[in-house]
């Protein structure tokens, strides 16, 4: 039997300015788009509960959140405190997969002689992480890669979700089915087109969960599906020279590409999206 733990910070780049500087805890942090031209990569909770969250213009989230504090973006220390998590969670187990900065799933399968039951390692590794460097993480604990997604994100912030073996379809089963990883807004219309709500009503069609779910496989290993991997920043200043734009990107696509080296996958398609200061949005893309 396989165990998967998936780790997903809980508002990372703010939390990680909120414990260089304690007195911004409880706060309404706001990383990004401080001066209104720019979007916001990072919003504390306590920015949300005022609408304030990831991607949004920064001009919408100073009307949202007027009194918010706005910080700029610090990817060379966000990186240094990512690096400090996965080392953690590599003390537990070769087998770990960077989704993102601040996501990712370990492989506790086998682990047991070494650190005893894996729902005692994942408490154990949530528990760490905070204590050590100040961070709250959400996880979820399951023998599917998918189930320990979903579980982790329900169980967001600062929770832990544990779904027993056997028990993944009463755990599924209510959920909407934009729930899955990777049902996004054109799959959702594609599903609730043949009637498909929930995941209980998805579980009914046998390809169909094969295909998002993988609980037919043996071990519940899953299979790799299509999916896009992505990276994104916000400049403080717009850039008119060839060289700066081209360095930026290339910092982008280096990222992305060690995701697609670590995953063992290749793209098929490139798309390139640039955002002017009015919020004009262009895409490219190549297959």
């Amino acid at each position: 039997m396989r165990w998967y733990l998936h780790v997903d910070m809980d508002a990372f780049f703010a939390s990680v300015e909120q414990v260089l500087d304690p007195a911004l805890k409880g706060k309404p942090v706001i990383v990004g788009g401080g001066n209104g031209r720019g979007v916001v990569t990072s919003a504390s909770y306590a920015a949300r509960k005022y609408g304030v969250h990831s991607a949004m213009p920064g001009f919408q989230a100073k009307k949202l959140c007027p009194h918010g504090i706005f910080l700029p973006n610090r990817h060379r220390i966000y990186s240094e405190f990512s690096n400090k998590i996965f080392a953690i969670l590599e003390q537990y187990s070769p087998e770990v997969h960077a989704i993102s900065i601040d996501e990712g799933i370990v492989d506790l399968t086998g682990t047991e002689r070494l650190f005893g039951p894996p729902l005692n390692t994942a408490n154990e590794i949530l528990a760490r992480v905070e204590k050590e460097l100040g961070l709250s993480a959400s996880g979820g604990l399951s023998t599917s890669r998918v189930v320990a997604k979903i579980a982790a994100t329900l169980a967001k912030p600062h929770g832990f979700i544990y779904v027993p073996p056997g028990t993944e379809q009463v755990f599924l089963s209510p959920l909407p089915v934009e729930a899955i990883p990777g049902v996004g807004p054109k799959t959702h219309q594609e599903l609730l087109q043949l009637g498909i709500k929930t995941i209980a009503d998805l579980l009914k069609h046998p390809d169909l969960r094969r295909r998002h779910l993988d609980l037919d496989e043996p071990g519940h290993e899953g299979r790799s599906h299509d999916h896009s991997i992505g990276n994104e920043t916000t400049l403080d200043k717009p850039l008119k020279e060839m060289e700066k734009m081209a360095e930026v990107l290339w910092g982008l696509v280096e990222e992305v590409g060690a995701r697609l080296r670590q995953e063992g996958s290749y793209a098929r398609c490139i798309t390139v999206k640039i955002r002017y200061a009015n919020f004009k949005t262009i895409t490219r893309s190549r297959t």
